[in-house]
């Protein structure tokens, strides 16, 4: 069972598949009864045949679809906590996916059925944690909210890889704290004026008058710049977001050295031996949300004035945006979370038109379409008018 992640959103819109079949089933809060479970996939597996039997498909298809469907089991959709399980089925994929949205249904047709989704799109998408201090430097990749640590060529591991000075006798008789540390320790980052724990700063005692602190800063800036450099190699090629835990010294050093376009705004700007695994995580997703946050709402803010402006920037009507999207136009997209519209799409002509007879959903086009060339998607949420099912910013 995957969570539900932005690349695996675009995954699932990529199918092409004459035939797709998508689950929208309900599990109980902690995973439901073992009976309960079973229940709600015997129901959708029965609603599925049908809608399959009824679909207009190649008989190798419908069988390649109905023994994958017939493969889903018990131990696919556990696990789906207090949220809702999707499972969708091409001839060639099954993908389970534990996702919060409303309705349950089963939908059978060319492409899945992604608009159940869109509440889920403030899940953090997957990035990339840099964490560093005096003593380390490493580099996290979150997938589905998992850190994993990656090996990255010609990383330092510590300060001491680069540092001048590596004998303390070498660095004359020093006193006090260093304030690129760990705080309440004799590195330091948390000092008392006075007492035991001594001065704020660096006060040093160096033989020979040399002044180690700047040689210390040199050092300091050269690991950040080394630190910045193999992480920004290691993502190159991808449009990796990346987060910096670091101490406010240490994190003003390598944004300053540093010109990755993806690098996130906002950072965690404390000591990482103050945070464990979790709250690592954490502290760095939440500095990705707000700049999805502030994102979204530039997105809106662009549509929103050109619908006002009725500059033709941006659309409301349905059959344009759904030709607009096919036709790689789109550059963001709001759309009403489950929301449904029948029309007809020909994907030949790139023309599409509301119908209350016709076989495709609308919004489920405009959402896959969208994907398909890059633009980005959004849930509508309480933005847009009452009779707003669909709104979208064109690129040209």
């Amino acid at each position: 069972m995957q969570t539900l992640y932005p690349s695996l959103l675009r995954d699932l819109a990529a199918i092409d598949a004459p035939l797709c079949v998508s689950l929208y089933m309900e599990m109980s809060a902690g995973g439901g009864e073992h009976d309960h479970i079973r229940i709600a996939l015997k129901n959708a597996k029965s609603d599925a045949k049908k809608a399959i039997a009824a679909a207009d498909a190649d008989a190798a298809v419908v069988s390649a679809v109905e023994q994958r469907l017939q493969a889903l089991g018990y131990h696919d959709v556990a696990g789906g906590h207090d949220r809702r399980v999707a499972a969708f089925i091409s001839p060639d994929l099954t993908q389970v996916v534990d996702a919060r949205f409303t309705e349950t249904s089963v939908h059978v047709g060319t492409r899945f059925r992604l608009a159940p989704l869109l509440d889920d799109l403030a899940q953090t998408p997957d990035h990339a944690v840099l964490v560093v201090d005096r003593d380390r430097a490493c580099l996290y990749q979150t997938v589905g909210g998992a850190l994993t640590e990656q090996d990255v060529p010609d990383l330092p591991a510590s300060l001491a890889d680069v540092s001048k000075f590596t004998d303390q006798q070498e660095k004359g008789n020093i006193h006090g704290r260093e304030d690129s540390g760990i705080p309440a320790s004799y590195r330091g980052g948390v000092m008392s004026p006075s007492g035991p724990a001594g001065p704020s700063g660096v006060p040093h005692h160096s033989m020979g008058g040399h002044d180690w602190r700047e040689d210390h800063e040199e050092d300091l800036r050269s690991y950040a710049n080394l630190v910045i450099n193999a992480v920004q190699h290691h993502l190159s090629g991808t449009n990796t977001p990346l987060v910096v835990v670091a101490d406010q010294r240490l994190h003003g050093m390598i944004r300053s050295s540093t010109g990755y376009p993806f690098l996130v705004e906002e950072g965690v700007t404390q000591h990482p031996d103050t945070l464990n695994q979790e709250q690592l995580r954490d502290a760095a997703a939440e500095c990705l949300r707000h700049q999805i946050e502030k994102r979204r709402a530039a997105a809106w803010d662009k549509v929103a004035m050109s619908l006002g402006r009725g500059d033709r920037e941006a659309s409301d009507d349905p059959a344009e945006i759904v030709s607009a999207a096919a036709a790689g136009r789109v550059a963001h997209i709001f759309a009403r979370s489950g929301g449904s519209l029948p029309g007809r799409f020909d994907a030949a002509t790139l023309t599409a038109q509301l119908d209350a007879d016709g076989r495709d959903d609308l919004i489920d086009c405009a959402i896959v379409e969208t994907l398909r060339n890059g633009g980005e998607v959004f849930p509508l949420g309480e933005r847009g008018g009452e009779e707003t099912h669909i709104a979208a910013s064109f690129r040209y």
